[in-house]
């Protein structure tokens, strides 16, 4: 194979790694979330925090057939799944992220 050939593989191999790993990402960081907080003080989901420190992409924890945290829908969140371990809680923890409430409520 020549060096030509090789030199336009390895861009296009290059191109389609960097536009596949950016459209996995979760959030962009122009598009956190804050939802109300049930009087507790807005809570912010932040790209930053997730994404780009943390690592994880949307399918981390989103789906659409039933297996992850979340499916690709609006939730409202109650004590009780705070209480049960239930979706953000599955990694809030104390374990895996920090459960106080100041790591979410702002």
């Amino acid at each position: 194979m020549g060096q030509k050939r090789i030199k336009g593989l390895y861009a296009t191999l290059l191109t389609f790694a960097v536009l596949t790993t950016a459209s996995v990402s979760a959030t962009p960081s122009d598009q956190d979330r804050q939802y109300g907080g049930g009087g507790k003080g807005a809570v912010v989901f932040s790209f930053e925090s997730h994404a780009r420190n943390g690592g994880l992409t949307c399918e981390d924890c989103h789906s659409t057939d039933g297996t992850g945290l979340f499916e690709m829908q609006r939730y409202e969140f109650t004590m009780q799944d705070h209480a049960k371990g239930n979706y953000c809680w599955a990694c809030h923890n104390n374990k895996i992220a920090d459960k106080s409430c100041g790591s979410c409520h702002y």
